[in-house]
């Protein structure tokens, strides 16, 4: 089965992003190091690529993201930045050398407010929906409620491996590794409809949410912190939870619909240029539709909207 199309209705579409290791194996177990190292690589990718980071969570073998763009290229060069360097620096933090994530990022457009809330829940809700921490907020590893609830930042380290085997190529003088390494604040923006809500409004409405969830998700027995940072990486779950990739995220089926329709008439319209630029026509990229990704065997420059 061929793999659907990466289509945006319009720019800055908020997408659920999430992403799964191989074989679901707890390669992204928390800690303070590898905590540092993911958010140096989200806040260095934020300051690269035309992209909105609105919320965030990083489980022990996946990840969830909201987040927007101005087209699906930015989109998708920004997830190969983040996921490229995240095997890279984890798989050698702890020493695994296959391959990293169990496919290809999956994004999941968000087509009204009240489901965008209720993603935001959904998130929000990981570490104690699973029994792994009795409080969202206990969560050793990496989540942004600290940032919606009380501001604190969220910052990382990146290292600049390019900068220093650059240096190693010159004898003259070393450096030390602390040297290479740079910080980079994540910046946590408001969702789109709570733009007009101040911060102290926004804040007080997630801490609402966040004792919400401890109330629904109360257990007697949770794995704990102590267990969690405990375990072994390269192990992996007996089962895994796995449900459908559902379309969309809408309330009404008339949306649902009305986005079905968008989705056909752009894939028509790909197919139509596709065709076209096979032909030898191959200035051809003007008749691609807006938001589009450019097939792999050509290059074409990603531009923002204007």
């Amino acid at each position: 089965m061929s793999r659907p199309l990466r289509y945006m209705p319009d720019p800055y579409t908020v997408f659920e992003v999430t992403c799964r290791t191989m074989q679901s194996r707890l390669l992204l177990k928390p800690s303070p190091e590898l905590n540092s190292i993911i958010l140096g690589i989200i806040g260095k990718a934020l300051s690269m690529y035309d992209v909105r980071m609105y919320m965030f969570v990083f489980l022990s073998n996946h990840y969830h993201m909201l987040l927007s763009a101005c087209d699906f290229c930015e989109l998708s060069r920004f997830m190969n930045h983040i996921n490229s360097n995240i095997a890279r620096e984890i798989g050698r933090l702890h020493d695994w050398h296959d391959k990293f994530w169990g496919r290809r990022f999956s994004a999941i457009p968000i087509l009204d407010d009240e489901s965008l809330l209720d993603r935001a829940r959904y998130i929000l809700s990981h570490g104690c929906k699973e029994g792994l921490v009795a409080q969202p907020a206990d969560w050793p590893g990496i989540n942004c409620i600290a940032a919606l609830t009380e501001g604190t930042p969220l910052v990382g380290q990146w290292f600049n491996r390019t900068r220093m085997y650059a240096d190693s190529r010159n004898v003259s003088g070393t450096k030390a590794e602390s040297d290479y390494l740079i910080e980079f604040q994540v910046e946590i923006r408001p969702l789109p409809q709570l733009v007009d809500l101040s911060e102290t409004a926004r804040q007080a409405m997630w801490k609402k949410f966040i004792e919400d969830i401890a109330l629904e998700n109360q257990r007697e027995n949770v794995l704990g912190v102590k267990a969690i940072l405990a375990q072994d990486p390269h192990s992996k779950p007996v089962t895994t939870k796995k449900s459908p990739r559902p379309f969309c995220h809408a309330i009404t089926q008339k949306v649902i619909k009305e986005y079905r329709e968008g989705y056909r008439a752009f894939v028509g319209a790909f197919r139509e240029a596709f065709g076209s630029l096979l032909a030898g026509h191959v200035r051809s990229f003007e008749s691609f539709p807006d938001c589009y990704i450019p097939p792999f065997a050509y290059k074409r420059p990603c531009l923002a909207p204007g």
